[in-house]
Protein backbone atom coordinates (compact mmCIF):
# COMPACT_ATOMS: atom_id res chain seq x y z
CA UNK A 1 0.00 0.00 0.00
CA UNK A 2 1.64 3.35 -1.21
CA UNK A 3 3.42 5.48 1.70
CA UNK A 4 1.02 8.22 1.36
CA UNK A 5 -2.51 6.67 1.92
CA UNK A 6 -5.05 8.72 4.02
CA UNK A 7 -6.11 5.41 5.84
CA UNK A 8 -2.23 4.43 7.18
CA UNK A 9 -2.24 6.43 10.37
CA UNK A 10 1.22 8.64 10.41
CA UNK A 11 2.13 6.67 13.90
CA UNK A 12 1.98 3.55 11.41
CA UNK A 13 3.56 4.83 8.63
CA UNK A 14 6.84 6.12 10.58
CA UNK A 15 7.13 2.77 12.43
CA UNK A 16 7.05 1.24 8.80
CA UNK A 17 10.05 3.68 7.91
CA UNK A 18 11.70 3.40 11.04
CA UNK A 19 12.14 -0.32 10.48
CA UNK A 20 13.31 0.37 6.67
CA UNK A 21 16.37 3.14 8.20
CA UNK A 22 16.84 0.49 10.59
CA UNK A 23 18.25 -2.04 8.45
CA UNK A 24 20.51 0.32 6.56
CA UNK A 25 22.26 1.80 10.00
CA UNK A 26 24.79 0.17 12.42
CA UNK A 27 23.74 2.79 15.22
CA UNK A 28 20.28 1.95 16.26
CA UNK A 29 19.46 -1.67 17.32
CA UNK A 30 17.34 -3.61 14.22
CA UNK A 31 16.69 -7.52 13.41
CA UNK A 32 19.43 -9.53 11.76
CA UNK A 33 18.70 -13.07 10.32
CA UNK A 34 15.70 -14.82 10.71
CA UNK A 35 14.42 -12.26 13.41
CA UNK A 36 14.03 -9.80 11.10
CA UNK A 37 10.82 -11.50 10.27
CA UNK A 38 9.52 -11.13 13.71
CA UNK A 39 6.51 -8.71 14.18
CA UNK A 40 6.24 -6.75 17.45
CA UNK A 41 2.51 -5.58 18.79
CA UNK A 42 2.38 -1.69 18.74
CA UNK A 43 -0.49 0.37 20.43
CA UNK A 44 -0.93 3.47 18.03
CA UNK A 45 -3.10 6.32 17.47
CA UNK A 46 -2.45 8.91 14.76
CA UNK A 47 0.57 10.48 16.50
CA UNK A 48 2.04 8.11 18.79
CA UNK A 49 3.02 4.14 18.72
CA UNK A 50 4.54 2.20 21.33
CA UNK A 51 5.69 -1.11 21.78
CA UNK A 52 3.29 -3.46 24.01
CA UNK A 53 6.80 -4.82 25.55
CA UNK A 54 7.34 -1.60 26.83
CA UNK A 55 6.73 -1.05 30.85
CA UNK A 56 5.48 2.23 30.81
CA UNK A 57 4.97 2.04 34.64
CA UNK A 58 9.25 1.69 35.28
CA UNK A 59 11.33 4.89 34.64
CA UNK A 60 13.32 5.15 31.72
CA UNK A 61 15.55 7.42 29.74
CA UNK A 62 13.73 10.06 28.57
CA UNK A 63 10.65 8.92 30.53
CA UNK A 64 9.31 12.46 31.37
CA UNK A 65 9.36 13.31 27.51
CA UNK A 66 5.82 10.91 27.56
CA UNK A 67 4.34 12.83 30.03
CA UNK A 68 1.60 15.55 29.88
CA UNK A 69 3.26 18.49 31.60
CA UNK A 70 0.50 20.02 32.54
CA UNK A 71 -1.36 17.42 34.07
CA UNK A 72 1.75 15.27 34.61
CA UNK A 73 -0.07 11.81 32.78
CA UNK A 74 1.28 9.66 30.79
CA UNK A 75 0.66 9.56 27.71
CA UNK A 76 1.69 5.86 26.74
CA UNK A 77 -1.51 4.68 28.00
CA UNK A 78 -2.77 1.55 25.25
CA UNK A 79 -6.40 2.61 26.65
CA UNK A 80 -8.45 0.79 23.87
CA UNK A 81 -6.39 2.40 20.88
CA UNK A 82 -5.69 -0.43 17.90
CA UNK A 83 -2.53 -2.43 17.72
CA UNK A 84 -0.39 -3.12 14.75
CA UNK A 85 2.18 -5.28 14.34
CA UNK A 86 5.59 -3.99 12.87
CA UNK A 87 9.72 -4.95 12.78
CA UNK A 88 10.83 -1.90 13.89
CA UNK A 89 12.99 -2.06 17.17
CA UNK A 90 11.91 1.01 18.50
CA UNK A 91 10.14 1.63 21.88
CA UNK A 92 7.99 4.84 20.93
CA UNK A 93 7.20 6.50 17.82
CA UNK A 94 6.01 10.32 17.55
CA UNK A 95 4.60 11.38 14.50
CA UNK A 96 5.60 15.15 14.39
CA UNK A 97 3.13 17.60 14.60
CA UNK A 98 3.37 19.91 11.63
CA UNK A 99 3.35 16.70 9.32
CA UNK A 100 1.04 16.96 6.21
CA UNK A 101 -0.03 14.54 4.15
CA UNK A 102 2.56 15.40 1.76
CA UNK A 103 6.34 15.49 4.12
CA UNK A 104 6.21 12.92 7.12
CA UNK A 105 8.34 14.16 10.15
CA UNK A 106 8.39 12.28 13.60
CA UNK A 107 10.85 10.73 16.09
CA UNK A 108 11.48 7.09 17.16
CA UNK A 109 12.89 6.66 20.50
CA UNK A 110 14.95 3.72 21.69
CA UNK A 111 15.06 4.28 25.40
CA UNK A 112 15.38 0.17 26.70
CA UNK A 113 18.27 -0.22 25.07
CA UNK A 114 20.01 1.77 22.60
CA UNK A 115 19.43 5.13 24.81
CA UNK A 116 18.87 6.57 20.91
CA UNK A 117 16.46 8.66 18.79
CA UNK A 118 16.08 8.27 15.18
CA UNK A 119 14.66 11.84 13.69
CA UNK A 120 13.19 11.36 10.26
CA UNK A 121 11.75 14.42 7.98
CA UNK A 122 10.78 13.60 4.32
CA UNK A 123 11.62 15.73 1.41
CA UNK A 124 9.07 17.83 0.31
CA UNK A 125 11.93 17.85 -3.10
CA UNK A 126 14.05 14.86 -3.72
CA UNK A 127 16.56 16.71 -4.66
CA UNK A 128 16.17 19.27 -1.91
CA UNK A 129 17.84 18.33 1.84
CA UNK A 130 15.19 19.62 4.34
CA UNK A 131 16.24 21.85 7.70
CA UNK A 132 17.20 18.52 9.55
CA UNK A 133 20.14 17.65 7.30
CA UNK A 134 21.54 21.72 7.17
CA UNK A 135 20.76 22.04 11.12
CA UNK A 136 22.67 18.40 11.76
CA UNK A 137 25.55 19.46 10.66
CA UNK A 138 25.72 22.64 12.86
CA UNK A 139 24.59 20.47 15.87
CA UNK A 140 27.68 18.47 15.32
CA UNK A 141 30.24 21.07 15.76
CA UNK A 142 28.72 22.25 18.83
CA UNK A 143 29.83 20.01 21.31
CA UNK A 144 31.54 21.24 23.99
CA UNK A 145 31.14 24.59 22.84
CA UNK A 146 27.73 26.22 24.91
CA UNK A 147 26.92 25.97 28.19
CA UNK A 148 23.58 23.70 27.24
CA UNK A 149 23.73 20.23 26.54
CA UNK A 150 23.42 19.57 23.15
CA UNK A 151 22.59 15.79 21.80
CA UNK A 152 25.76 14.04 20.23
CA UNK A 153 24.87 13.02 16.30
CA UNK A 154 26.17 9.35 15.95
CA UNK A 155 25.28 9.13 12.21
CA UNK A 156 22.98 10.47 9.27
CA UNK A 157 21.57 9.62 6.28
CA UNK A 158 19.28 9.44 3.57
CA UNK A 159 16.51 7.30 3.00
CA UNK A 160 15.39 6.12 -0.77
CA UNK A 161 15.07 2.35 0.04
CA UNK A 162 11.38 0.70 1.45
CA UNK A 163 9.36 3.95 2.31
CA UNK A 164 6.85 3.75 -0.03
CA UNK A 165 6.04 5.48 -3.69
CA UNK A 166 8.32 7.77 -4.10
CA UNK A 167 9.10 9.17 -0.72
CA UNK A 168 12.85 10.39 0.19
CA UNK A 169 13.46 11.46 3.68
CA UNK A 170 16.40 12.68 5.53
CA UNK A 171 17.77 10.93 8.76
CA UNK A 172 19.91 11.10 11.93
CA UNK A 173 20.54 8.65 14.80
CA UNK A 174 21.07 11.03 18.59
CA UNK A 175 21.82 10.26 22.18
CA UNK A 176 18.52 10.41 24.16
CA UNK A 177 19.07 12.51 27.01
CA UNK A 178 17.40 11.40 30.13
CA UNK A 179 15.32 14.80 31.01
CA UNK A 180 12.04 16.41 31.31
CA UNK A 181 10.18 19.16 29.77
CA UNK A 182 9.94 22.26 31.51
CA UNK A 183 6.31 22.52 32.97
CA UNK A 184 4.51 25.45 33.79
CA UNK A 185 5.03 25.38 37.39
CA UNK A 186 9.07 26.22 36.69
CA UNK A 187 9.03 27.84 32.94
CA UNK A 188 8.84 31.47 35.14
CA UNK A 189 12.41 30.59 36.18
CA UNK A 190 13.36 28.64 33.52
CA UNK A 191 13.07 31.61 30.82
CA UNK A 192 15.53 34.05 32.53
CA UNK A 193 18.06 31.43 32.43
CA UNK A 194 17.79 29.92 28.75
CA UNK A 195 18.05 33.52 27.51
CA UNK A 196 21.10 34.32 29.78
CA UNK A 197 22.78 30.80 28.14
CA UNK A 198 21.97 31.96 24.68
CA UNK A 199 23.85 34.82 25.45
CA UNK A 200 26.91 33.25 26.73
CA UNK A 201 26.82 30.59 23.76
CA UNK A 202 26.87 33.61 21.20
CA UNK A 203 29.82 35.01 23.31
CA UNK A 204 31.11 31.67 22.63
CA UNK A 205 30.77 30.78 19.28
CA UNK A 206 31.45 34.58 17.97
CA UNK A 207 29.68 37.45 16.51
CA UNK A 208 29.68 39.18 13.54
CA UNK A 209 27.48 42.69 13.07
CA UNK A 210 25.71 43.28 9.50
CA UNK A 211 22.86 45.42 8.41
CA UNK A 212 19.51 44.09 7.23
CA UNK A 213 20.05 43.52 3.85
CA UNK A 214 17.70 44.78 1.17
CA UNK A 215 15.86 42.30 0.59
CA UNK A 216 14.70 41.50 3.75
CA UNK A 217 14.18 44.78 4.52
CA UNK A 218 11.62 45.06 1.39
CA UNK A 219 10.25 41.69 2.11
CA UNK A 220 9.20 43.12 5.57
CA UNK A 221 8.03 46.29 4.42
CA UNK A 222 5.61 44.94 2.11
CA UNK A 223 4.23 42.14 4.42
CA UNK A 224 3.86 44.69 7.39
CA UNK A 225 2.08 47.13 4.79
CA UNK A 226 -0.11 44.27 3.57
CA UNK A 227 -0.76 44.00 7.23
CA UNK A 228 -1.61 47.55 8.29
CA UNK A 229 -3.64 48.22 4.99
CA UNK A 230 -6.21 45.15 4.08
CA UNK A 231 -5.90 43.10 7.05
CA UNK A 232 -8.32 39.97 7.58
CA UNK A 233 -11.07 40.42 10.17
CA UNK A 234 -10.03 40.28 14.24
CA UNK A 235 -5.74 40.41 12.99
CA UNK A 236 -5.26 43.06 15.02
CA UNK A 237 -5.84 44.01 18.82
CA UNK A 238 -8.74 46.62 19.42
CA UNK A 239 -6.01 48.87 21.03
CA UNK A 240 -3.59 49.28 18.32
CA UNK A 241 -3.54 51.50 15.57
CA UNK A 242 -2.60 49.36 12.01
CA UNK A 243 -1.49 52.94 10.47
CA UNK A 244 0.56 54.13 13.51
CA UNK A 245 1.93 50.57 14.29
CA UNK A 246 2.89 50.77 10.71
CA UNK A 247 4.63 53.92 10.61
CA UNK A 248 7.19 52.84 13.95
CA UNK A 249 7.62 50.03 12.01
CA UNK A 250 8.88 51.62 8.78
CA UNK A 251 11.20 54.04 11.22
CA UNK A 252 12.61 51.02 12.68
CA UNK A 253 13.75 49.19 9.86
CA UNK A 254 14.79 52.24 8.30
CA UNK A 255 17.53 52.58 11.22
CA UNK A 256 21.16 51.91 9.27
CA UNK A 257 23.11 50.35 12.45
CA UNK A 258 23.98 46.73 12.30
CA UNK A 259 22.17 43.80 13.93
CA UNK A 260 24.11 41.32 15.92
CA UNK A 261 24.63 38.01 13.61
CA UNK A 262 25.49 34.88 14.98
CA UNK A 263 24.79 30.89 15.06
CA UNK A 264 21.13 31.29 15.81
CA UNK A 265 19.04 27.50 17.30
CA UNK A 266 16.23 28.89 15.46
CA UNK A 267 13.61 27.75 17.47
CA UNK A 268 15.01 27.70 21.52
CA UNK A 269 11.45 28.17 22.97
CA UNK A 270 10.57 25.90 25.92
CA UNK A 271 9.23 23.38 23.76
CA UNK A 272 12.84 22.38 22.98
CA UNK A 273 14.69 22.43 26.52
CA UNK A 274 15.09 19.59 28.91
CA UNK A 275 15.61 20.05 32.17
CA UNK A 276 18.39 17.31 32.70
CA UNK A 277 18.46 15.21 36.44
CA UNK A 278 21.99 17.27 37.03
CA UNK A 279 20.25 20.41 36.59
CA UNK A 280 21.31 21.49 33.23
CA UNK A 281 19.08 22.60 30.41
CA UNK A 282 19.15 20.44 27.58
CA UNK A 283 18.65 22.33 24.24
CA UNK A 284 17.28 19.78 21.25
CA UNK A 285 15.58 19.61 17.88
CA UNK A 286 18.80 22.02 15.71
CA UNK A 287 16.78 21.92 12.62
CA UNK A 288 16.04 25.30 12.21
CA UNK A 289 19.83 26.07 13.32
CA UNK A 290 21.85 28.87 10.93
CA UNK A 291 23.53 32.51 10.70
CA UNK A 292 20.95 34.75 11.34
CA UNK A 293 20.43 37.60 13.64
CA UNK A 294 20.48 36.16 17.23
CA UNK A 295 17.55 38.48 18.62
CA UNK A 296 15.61 35.64 16.38
CA UNK A 297 16.00 33.65 19.20
CA UNK A 298 14.97 35.65 21.44
CA UNK A 299 11.82 35.86 20.38
CA UNK A 300 11.14 32.43 20.13
CA UNK A 301 11.88 32.32 23.75
CA UNK A 302 9.70 34.90 24.54
CA UNK A 303 6.62 33.11 22.33
CA UNK A 304 7.32 30.69 24.70
CA UNK A 305 7.12 32.09 28.11
CA UNK A 306 4.51 32.12 30.39
CA UNK A 307 4.00 36.11 30.27
CA UNK A 308 5.58 37.18 26.82
CA UNK A 309 4.30 41.17 26.77
CA UNK A 310 5.56 41.20 30.66
CA UNK A 311 9.12 39.83 29.41
CA UNK A 312 8.93 42.13 26.34
CA UNK A 313 8.62 45.28 28.72
CA UNK A 314 11.24 44.36 31.00
CA UNK A 315 13.75 42.98 28.15
CA UNK A 316 17.55 43.89 28.22
CA UNK A 317 20.82 42.79 26.56
CA UNK A 318 22.32 39.90 28.15
CA UNK A 319 25.09 41.78 30.17
CA UNK A 320 27.90 39.22 28.11
CA UNK A 321 27.03 40.59 24.70
CA UNK A 322 27.17 44.42 25.92
CA UNK A 323 30.40 45.20 25.09
CA UNK A 324 30.20 43.57 21.35
CA UNK A 325 26.94 45.59 21.04
CA UNK A 326 28.50 48.55 22.07
CA UNK A 327 31.91 48.20 19.86
CA UNK A 328 29.93 47.85 16.74
CA UNK A 329 27.42 50.83 17.37
CA UNK A 330 24.50 47.83 16.93
CA UNK A 331 20.96 48.95 16.69
CA UNK A 332 20.09 48.42 20.50
CA UNK A 333 18.69 45.20 21.94
CA UNK A 334 15.52 45.53 22.32
CA UNK A 335 15.50 47.47 18.88
CA UNK A 336 17.34 43.87 17.78
CA UNK A 337 14.44 41.97 19.72
CA UNK A 338 11.98 44.17 17.00
CA UNK A 339 13.44 44.14 13.89
CA UNK A 340 13.26 40.28 14.79
CA UNK A 341 9.68 40.21 15.31
CA UNK A 342 8.87 41.69 12.34
CA UNK A 343 11.08 39.63 10.16
CA UNK A 344 9.14 36.79 11.99
CA UNK A 345 6.10 38.57 11.06
CA UNK A 346 6.55 38.94 7.42
CA UNK A 347 4.90 35.03 7.15
CA UNK A 348 1.45 36.62 9.03
CA UNK A 349 -0.25 35.52 5.15
CA UNK A 350 0.63 32.03 4.64
CA UNK A 351 0.44 31.70 8.24
CA UNK A 352 -3.22 32.76 8.49
CA UNK A 353 -4.20 30.53 5.66
CA UNK A 354 -2.77 28.10 6.83
CA UNK A 355 -4.86 28.48 10.22
CA UNK A 356 -8.10 29.10 8.04
CA UNK A 357 -7.49 25.82 6.40
CA UNK A 358 -7.19 23.83 9.98
CA UNK A 359 -10.41 26.08 11.16
CA UNK A 360 -8.46 27.58 13.93
CA UNK A 361 -8.46 30.95 12.70
CA UNK A 362 -9.61 32.33 16.84
CA UNK A 363 -6.20 30.66 18.03
CA UNK A 364 -4.28 32.36 14.88
CA UNK A 365 -6.05 35.45 16.13
CA UNK A 366 -4.78 35.59 19.57
CA UNK A 367 -1.79 34.55 18.50
CA UNK A 368 -1.48 37.31 16.11
CA UNK A 369 -3.06 39.60 19.25
CA UNK A 370 -0.20 38.48 21.66
CA UNK A 371 2.48 39.16 18.70
CA UNK A 372 1.55 42.70 17.86
CA UNK A 373 1.27 43.31 21.47
CA UNK A 374 4.65 42.36 22.27
CA UNK A 375 5.75 44.58 19.06
CA UNK A 376 3.90 47.74 20.75
CA UNK A 377 5.76 46.76 23.42
CA UNK A 378 9.31 46.89 22.13
CA UNK A 379 9.36 49.67 19.36
CA UNK A 380 9.71 53.36 20.45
Amino acid sequence: MPAHAPDISDAVRSLEWTAAIERTTGSLPAARGVARLRRRDFFHDNRIAFSAQLDTATPFPSSGVFVDHRTGASVLVAGGRPTVRSVAAADVVVAGAMRTAEQLRFRAFYVTEAHRTLVVQQRFDPTTPTPLAVGSEHQRALAGRTPFAVPQVFESGLARRGLGADAVADWLVEEVFDGAPVGPGQAADAVPELLALLGETWERLGLTHERLSGEQRTRALTAFSGLADDPPPGIWPDDLDPHHTWLRVRALLDDGRPLTVGLSHGDPGLGNVLRLADGRLALVDWEDAGYRPVAHDVVKVLMSAPDPRGLARLLEEPASLRPALSAAGAVPWRLQVAVALVLFLSGWRNRYFRAVKRGSVKAANRRMHLLLGMLDDLLP
